[in-house]
């Protein structure tokens, strides 16, 4: 197939279209049958590895019943000794990238995910495919172009959004913002501060980010660090753009935004929390901006398309499993409980979900519990005629507080804070909220001591600071406090339990009947 530049090159928009979106026009047993094949595909070669045979075990697995009956669930764990030690000889295909992401409250502080040749040209063409659909108003519709400027304010390598820049380098011909080779002697936080100036400067066609960062950089144009004055414009477009801004703030004293100074023609944002800040970056940018869904071990799992109503999922990316939340449930309850799945054309609208994927074209995970909750929306997308059903990211799963895509917050974070503070708090839970401006925790507290919630706050945050670079970052880069007390009187807790029958509160997010009882308290 030709590269994505050379058909830009040659206007050939409608092969673009179905080569890269050919996937929004299945049914939805075309889409399963693609699932299947591939599954089966990826059974052949695990069954050839040292990783597939340990999965497997003496077990003949042939079809896809065989596997979902037989293969357990997995989670790291399972894979950390393997991984973790590169030993590439143990997988399904040769690794051409390790990428990594933390491990919270894992054995080991990383986690280590390998990625073949066909997954990186796969991850691409997963990227590009949402790439064009944040450039599109409707169906067939996109304005993407060769040499688009790309301010692009991820993460560097080695974790997986600083490698898509060169997965693409062999399908589009962007300029990026900064320069790769700039970007690479960046840190994160600096690369976003370099990438915001260098696009005042030049324009920027498109972003791709970190919805919480897109949102903090866009309000600061509101504050004096936001100011044009330095910036000088590279080219006349900019500069009409810039004297209008100084217009604006200068003269008639208003409030500059980002709209005043940028024209993205498409701007995809990422992590947990993305549509919380949704409206926020249209007020800011002036324009929608399209939510994709994915991780380190997943890869893309899942695009918004031009109506921003629901994402639609990759058919072959990972083969999709999915735990109901009765089965979630069941398992809280009892730890030893083994849940059961079900597969992509057995889930059903309002119920929710967690994710269970394996990957595909030779990758490492089988069966794998990559931690997050979707829910399904809609069976089909009406609006934009797309026959598949529509999901929405939640959150993490209960047992992880994810705050604005920032990070991870796990009950040994939170109570190794609270050991060293030495309070004396006697029962804690974490729950995590949404907020008008911003996600947080609230933390409920039962003590016997006469603290004051300023006196616990002060001591717990300074310590999941220090103990949680990220979540020192969300204070740092976000601008803003995530943590919130609240004490409850001694008893509570126990009286909760009692009334509820339950032999333990759940330390983090426990279920919503739990929670109204603790507020209620």
């Amino acid at each position: 197939m030709k590269k994505l530049r050379d058909m830009l090159r040659d206007e050939e928009y409608d092969k673009i279209w179905k080569a890269y979106l050919g996937f929004l026009d299945l049914e939805l047993n075309e889409f399963m049958e693609i699932q299947n094949r591939l599954l089966l595909e990826q059974i052949e070669l695990l069954k050839d590895s040292k990783l597939g045979q340990t999965i497997f075990g003496n077990q003949k697995i042939e079809t896809v019943s065989d596997f979902r009956k037989k293969v357990p669930l997995t989670s790291y764990i399972d894979y950390a000794d393997t991984l973790l030690n590169r030993r590439e000889e143990d997988l399904p295909s040769k690794p051409l990238y390790w990428i990594q992401t933390t491990w919270k409250g894992g054995k080991e502080s990383i986690k280590l995910a390998p990625y073949s040749k066909m997954m990186g040209d796969e991850n691409a063409k997963m990227f590009l495919s949402s790439l064009i659909l944040s450039t599109s108003k409707k169906r067939g519709h996109f304005d993407l172009r060769n040499a688009d400027k790309f301010l692009y304010g991820m993460a560097p390598r080695p974790y997986l959004t600083g490698f898509t820049p060169y997965f693409l380098e062999d399908e589009i011909d962007l300029t990026y913002l900064p320069s790769l080779d700039e970007a690479e002697q960046l840190n994160f936080k600096d690369r976003n501060v370099v990438g915001f100036k260098q696009a005042i400067k030049y324009g920027a066609d498109l972003f791709y980010g970190v919805s919480s960062v897109l949102v903090k950089i866009g309000e600061s144009f509101s504050e004096e660090k936001g100011s044009t004055k330095i910036v000088f414009p590279g080219n006349m477009k900019q500069f009409i753009k810039l004297l209008k801004a100084l217009w604006k703030k200068k003269v008639l004293k208003k409030t500059l935004l980002p709209k005043d100074l940028f024209e993205f023609k498409g701007i995809l944002c990422g992590g947990t929390d993305s549509d919380t800040y949704k409206t926020k970056i249209k007020k800011l940018f002036d324009i929608e901006p399209l939510e994709i869904f994915g991780g380190t071990e997943s890869a893309g799992v899942a695009t918004e398309t031009w109506s921003r109503n629901g994402l639609t999922f990759f058919p072959d990316v990972n083969f999709l499993e999915f735990i109901p939340e009765t089965e979630i449930r069941k398992e809280q309850e009892n730890p030893t409980y083994k849940p059961t799945t079900i597969l992509f054309n057995e889930i059903e609208a309002g119920k929710l979900y967690e994710l269970v994927i394996t990957k595909l074209r030779g990758g490492a995970f089988v069966r794998y519990r990559i931690g997050d909750l979707i829910k399904c929306i809609a069976l089909e997308n009406k609006q934009d005629q797309i026959k598949l059903p529509q999901i929405k990211y939640i959150d993490r799963v209960s047992n992880v507080i994810d705050l604005a895509g920032f990070t991870r917050i796990t009950k040994q974070i939170i109570g190794d804070a609270i050991r060293l503070s030495k309070l004396e708090i006697t029962q804690w839970t974490a729950i995590k909220e949404k907020g008008e401006e911003n996600p947080f925790i609230t933390l409920v507290v039962e003590t016997n001591q006469p603290y004051t919630k300023h006196q616990i706050h002060s001591l717990i945050n300074e310590h999941m600071k220090q103990i949680d670079k990220d979540y020192n970052d969300v204070h740092q880069m976000l601008g803003y406090d995530p943590l919130k007390i609240s004490i409850v009187k001694p008893g509570t807790f126990n009286n909760v339990k009692r009334t509820h029958k339950l032999q333990r509160i759940s330390l983090i997010n426990p279920e919503e009947k739990i929670k109204v009882a603790l507020k209620a308290s």
